[in-house]
């Protein structure tokens, strides 16, 4: 058989332990790994069975009379198994956005990557994503993303509504941090705090602001509207918190410079009950009970209306309006 170089199946776990497992060969530690990644991973269960049963063929096979024929066509048959798990094509485009260059992707389940491009890396994507997709660069495949993209860049679209394939997404914990990021509305910010608290996982701060720190596809699962506790504009893409301002200031949301870096203007924006649904001044006596998860940060009185907040009766935003 043919040397076929180790590589990573969609789901990130790597396709030779599997085969190992198979053929009986993995080591204990491997093995261990194996089992517990096919408790969540359907897909990998029912390869392990595939090539378990080709193994049975060959065992099979070489206890026959005619074993050199019988293990060459079984050889071929393996062979052939192996190299037909095709990786899935990332049609791949860079745009020329107004906040620098985005590398843009998509597959034939959605759109899988959007990432900015750094000055001081190379042309082309690194081999991860090299290892996962067959890239090909296709200008037109783009073209109607890059559309919707300009629309909100411009102002005249908050939601890009994009159908997303989570191939890239690292784990199940990452998958509910950005399903639970895509809620957060247009013109809102939430601490990371709040996103843990939805999750209802309130010990996760640290793990949740690391899932969105590689966050695969940013302005669209919306981690620029999640900060830090204190305000900051914190890790936005591996810490491009300047971007992470101009998108901010895109949906109304005013950034400052402070003394440790870019926060957002508290004095700036109504405050909002995530639960009770309500929204107040930025000085309203009642915030002081209010838990840090069940702060949001509002850009206009209008928005907040939208979303179905109620002027608090406290300080009566809608009288007293910043």
């Amino acid at each position: 058989m043919r040397n076929i170089s180790s590589r990573r199946l969609p789901c990130g776990f790597t396709e030779h332990d599997l085969i190992a497992e198979a053929l009986g060969e993995a080591p204990s530690h491997t093995s261990l790994r194996v089992r517990t990644h096919l408790l969540g991973c359907a897909s990998c269960a029912t390869l392990l069975e595939q090539y378990r049963s080709l193994c049975q063929q060959l065992t099979t096979l070489s206890n026959q009379g005619e074993t050199v024929y019988g293990l060459q066509e079984a050889r071929r048959t393996l062979d052939a198994r192996l190299m037909s798990y095709s990786r899935p094509r990332l049609l791949l485009d860079v745009w020329h956005s107004p906040v620098g260059d985005i590398r843009i992707g998509k597959t034939e389940k959605g759109v899988a990557l959007v990432e900015f491009v750094r000055s001081d890396e190379k042309s082309s994507p690194g081999d991860d994503l090299q290892e996962t997709f067959a890239i090909e660069k296709d200008h037109c495949a783009i073209a109607a993303l890059v559309s919707k993209l300009e629309d909100y860049f411009n102002g005249k679209l908050r939601n890009l509504d994009w159908v997303v394939d989570d191939t890239l997404m690292r784990s199940d914990f990452q998958r509910e941090v950005l399903r639970t990021t895509a809620t957060v509305p247009y013109g809102t910010v939430v601490t990371y705090q709040g996103i843990a608290d939805s999750m209802g996982q309130p010990k996760a701060v640290r793990a949740v602001a690391q899932a969105l720190r590689h966050n695969p596809i940013p302005i669209h699962i919306p981690c620029h509207r999640v900060i830090g506790s204190d305000g900051s504009l914190t890790g936005y893409a591996g810490n491009l918190t300047s971007i992470k301002k101009r998108i901010l200031a895109i949906e109304g949301i005013p950034v400052v410079e402070g003394p440790k870096g870019l926060v957002i203007a508290k004095e700036q924006m109504y405050v909002g009950w995530r639960r009770d649904r309500c929204f107040c001044l930025p000085r309203c006596p009642s915030l002081k009970d209010q838990s840090a998860g069940d702060r949001a940060f509002l850009s206009s009185q209008v928005l907040a209306e939208e979303m179905g907040y109620t002027p608090c009766d406290v300080c009566r935003p809608e009288v007293n309006s910043l």
